[in-house]
């Protein structure tokens, strides 16, 4: 394993710096914006901002990195995302802050499109599975690490603003500095959002409810941790537990829907998260101790749906449209995530801080029914259509050509393939 990862430590060491500040800002940002006394929507707004910058990162991320390069395009959003948490910090101000975390969206859908690739660049076939997977465990544990950090400082202060900023800059270091040459610039891929729907509506509506309910637990669960009386650890520790609960059960997840199925799996999680959800609303006046348990559930089932969700798509695609796949997926979690912290800001000012979890209880509820529906109309996947499990990483998918340096006969293999290629989509279509 050391050997597989040599090639990509620096930028592993330096996406690990990066994520650690991004977890640690995440559970900053509504915890401050609660003690500067913003609504409850205005802090939903927040994250809404938030993805919206993410949506129009995945169009113009793509462009600089194709201009510049990996390393000088990583070190350029670094240097940008850098000055949020730092003006976060001088004007707390809801509509500064909005506009603030979309920035803050935009330069991380760069950063994320900029690893990704370059991990797929400097990995093989055989390998990249394996590549990704490591850093999927570096990405959700340094997130744990960052949201821990809440307990060394007071939210009220700029302290832990500008331990984010050293954070942020200090990623820069290790790309900056590596000899490990970077992949050649990549060409984008298409978004083709009618052609995704057609292969498969499962996946599609799976990872859009999926953004709407992700999105407002990462905008909102620490708001919900502080109105049921949570101290700063215990509100670090209640997101640690869901998170870390979502990274246990990738694996195990992944490995049940290799073999029994990825929408009856889907029907089972969505249920599961459900229900978790009704219990953290129904126990949302509880002490720490009793709520964790449930979070650990809620986690374990809200986490893995999204990857689950591109697996299942790409099922039913030639390998060589994952990269579309993948893209399109993310733009259509990303719209959803838009809309999510809005709806659940709305929600909890309506219903209480424990509201958040009946609006992600919903959308899980949504997608069982949509798998169930689709499980109903259409057969099981043939068992040979089916390609292995990979874990993706919560981030941007890669939105490149996976491999640009092939040519000559690969290419010519691609060309020859490609009729073939649209009668087995067409026919896979069918079963999604």
């Amino acid at each position: 394993m050391a050997g597989l990862l040599r090639p990509v430590t620096a930028l592993l060491i330096a996406a690990a710096i990066l994520l650690m500040g991004n977890g640690l800002l995440g559970v900053l940002i509504p915890v401050r914006a609660d003690v500067e006394q913003f609504s409850r929507l205005e802090i939903g707004l927040l994250g809404s901002f938030y993805y919206a910058g993410l949506v129009a990162g995945c169009l113009l991320g793509p462009k600089v990195i194709a201009r510049v390069g990996h390393i000088r395009g990583f070190v350029a959003f670094t240097a940008i995302v850098t000055i949020t948490p730092l003006l976060h910090a001088i004007w707390p101000e809801p509509i500064a802050w909005s506009l603030l975390r979309a920035l803050n969206g935009l330069c991380f859908a760069g950063l994320f499109m900029g690893i990704e690739s370059w991990l797929c660049g400097a990995s093989t076939m055989e390998t990249r599975g394996r590549v990704l997977a490591s850093y999927t465990v570096v990405n959700l544990t340094v997130v744990t690490v960052g949201m821990q950090m809440m307990a060394i400082g007071s939210p009220g202060g700029f302290e832990l603003f500008s331990l984010v900023a050293i954070l942020y800059s200090l990623a820069a270091v290790p790309v900056a500095l590596t000899k490990t040459s970077a992949p050649i610039p990549p060409k984008t891929a298409r978004v083709r959002p009618v052609w995704l729907f057609n292969i498969s509506p499962a996946a599609v509506a799976g990872c859009f409810f999926t953004g709407v309910a992700n999105s407002a637990f990462w905008a909102l669960a620490p708001l919900y941790g502080r109105s049921a009386g949570f101290s700063l650890a215990e509100v670090a520790m209640f997101m640690t537990v869901a998170v870390l609960g979502g990274a246990a059960s990738q694996w195990p997840i992944g490995y049940l829907s290799d073999r029994a199925g990825r929408r009856p799996l889907l029907v089972t999680l969505g249920t599961t998260g459900a229900f978790a959800g009704a219990g953290l609303y129904i126990m949302s006046t509880s002490s720490p101790m009793a709520i964790f348990p449930m979070a650990l559930l809620y986690g374990c089932c809200a986490f893995p749906i999204y990857t689950l969700c591109v697996a299942h798509a790409n099922d039913l695609v030639h390998k060589k449209r994952a990269v579309e796949v993948s893209s399109g997926l993310l733009l259509t979690f990303s719209i959803g995530a838009v809309l999510g912290p809005l709806m659940a800001g709305f929600v909890m000012s309506e219903g209480g801080h424990g509201a958040l979890f009946l609006h992600t209880a919903a959308a899980h509820l949504l997608i069982a029914l949509v798998m169930l529906i689709r499980v109903k109309l259409r057969p099981k996947l043939p068992a040979e259509h089916k390609e292995g499990f990979v874990a993706v990483p919560k981030t941007t998918p890669t939105v490149f050509e996976l491999d640009p340096r092939a040519g000559g006969t690969a290419a010519a293999a691609y060309s020859a393939d490609m009729v073939t290629e649209e009668l087995s989509e067409r026919a896979a279509g069918g079963q999604s």
